[in-house]
């Protein structure tokens, strides 16, 4: 299949919430939904945590956008509410993760992937984690879930930066 690079001209310029994603490798399918955070006390602590979609991949709000520059970061469950990430881990590096809106298809490639502690982690553990879902200057796509999938004691990243894209013809 012929692969063209998609134009970034300012016609060109999409900056649209993502509506559907499609990782073929593993057989995911879902609509994306955006998604914000909760926050509650602990102790004498206040504690944010990121919500996640049920049955469906949630995009994280105030995350990068389609077209924009940055980390656009998405999550979905592992093993309850539609698992719509339960084989996230199994993702070969090198798959094509295809997010799209109404009108436009983006096209990513799996570059790296990572699984990190959770439960049990230190707060210093914890914050490096996060690292992986804050703003950055690339433009790249991350996957957040859980793992393994009959417990919840650490988290499955996935890198992806976009790719060339198919031409019209070979769609």
């Amino acid at each position: 299949m012929p692969l063209t690079r998609v134009p970034a001209t300012p016609t060109q310029v999409v900056y649209e919430e993502p509506s559907e994603i499609q990782i073929s490798s593993i057989g995911v399918k879902s609509k994306v939904v955006e998604v914000g955070w909760k926050t509650f006390q602990q102790g004498s602590q206040f504690i944010s945590e990121w919500e996640t979609a049920d049955y469906a991949v949630g995009h994280h709000k105030f995350s990068a956008l389609l077209g924009m520059e940055g980390n656009m970061v998405m999550s979905g469950h592992n093993n309850i509410k539609g698992s719509v990430f339960r084989d996230l881990a199994d993702i070969p590096l090198g798959a094509e993760i295809i997010v799209s809106t109404e009108n436009h298809k983006f096209y990513y490639r799996v570059e790296d992937k990572f699984i990190v502690k959770e439960a049990g982690a230190t707060e210093a553990e914890r914050q490096k984690n996060a690292e992986w879902i804050a703003p950055t200057t690339d433009t790249r796509l991350t996957l957040v879930s859980c793992w393994p999938v009959w417990t919840n004691t650490h988290r499955v990243i996935i890198i992806a930066k976009p790719m060339l894209a198919p031409t019209p013809a070979a769609q």
